[in-house]
């Protein structure tokens, strides 16, 4: 059971961290009008993606009074893990991705032998930004914290849901400034919505697993990075891309209920 003490932290948490992540974006957007080296500019971005771990360092006393800031990421991070959970999680995430281009090259009626995929020289830049950025900033926050302690109230499937939805409205300011605008910009906040709530159906499954953080930071690499290595229209990608996080909540669900639709 969840205590009103417990959610009125947690709601106090959402809230600071939507505070701080959204100053610190205008921050960026401010060092970037100065028209500071590039490094600078994605080492600022990487910072505001780490505001939900922040806001936990700056809550932590109040939030686990009776542990150390170590203790805390003994129980996040040395859990074993069962090594399929890691196959399965990526076949499924690259599944989804090289299914959402094979329907976006068809529907364009496009070859698909010019599918064009990023640089090898780019491979590793993404790749490091990706990692140590989102994966490894957000996940201590809305895994780690918020989904476990949503769960003492709410089914996986539920407690899952709210993240989701709390997670994707957490990066408004970055839909608005994508650079869409009118009906493109209706599509793309409607798909990056669905995207990151199915999504967050299926990592809480996957993370429910094993209580191991590591497997959400996992997820939530792939997730950003195979959104990458093709290069392709942004937008129709990530509705096809939120179609089949859908699709994989939907069968997620029904192939574990026992798991997604029972209490913790």
């Amino acid at each position: 059971m969840i205590e009103k003490k417990e959610v009125k932290e947690l709601r106090n948490y959402f809230i600071l961290t939507y505070v701080i992540f959204w100053l610190l974006l205008a921050l960026t957007g401010y060092i970037i009008s100065l028209k500071v080296p590039l490094l600078i500019q994605n080492i600022m971005k990487n910072i505001c993606a780490w505001t939900p771990t922040f806001v936990i360092l700056i809550m932590f006393r109040k939030l686990y009074p009776n542990i150390t800031f170590k203790e805390y990421l003994k129980l996040h991070f040395t859990k074993k893990i069962n090594p399929g959970l890691f196959l399965s999680s990526f076949l499924l995430q690259v599944s989804v991705a090289i299914a959402a281009i094979l329907v976006f090259f068809l529907i364009n009626n496009r070859p698909l032998n010019t599918i064009a995929f990023i640089g090898a020289s780019s491979i590793i830049p993404v790749f490091i930004k990706d990692l140590s950025s989102g994966a490894l900033g957000e996940e201590l926050g809305w895994r780690g914290y918020a989904l476990n302690i949503l769960q003492k109230k709410y089914i996986p499937l539920t407690a899952g849901l709210i993240v989701g939805v709390i997670w994707g409205l957490w990066h408004l300011p970055l839909m608005i400034l994508s650079g869409y605008s009118g009906l493109e910009l209706v599509y793309y906040i409607v798909a990056f919505m669905v995207a990151v709530i199915s999504f967050s159906v299926v990592i809480t499954f996957f993370y429910n697993k094993s209580k191991n953080i590591l497997i959400a930071m996992w997820m939530h690499f792939w997730f950003n990075f195979l959104l990458k290595i093709v290069i392709i229209d942004l937008l129709p990608l990530l509705i096809y891309i939120s179609v089949g996080y859908l699709i994989s909540a939907v069968l997620v669900t029904i192939f574990n209920r026992s798991e997604v639709l029972t209490y913790k």
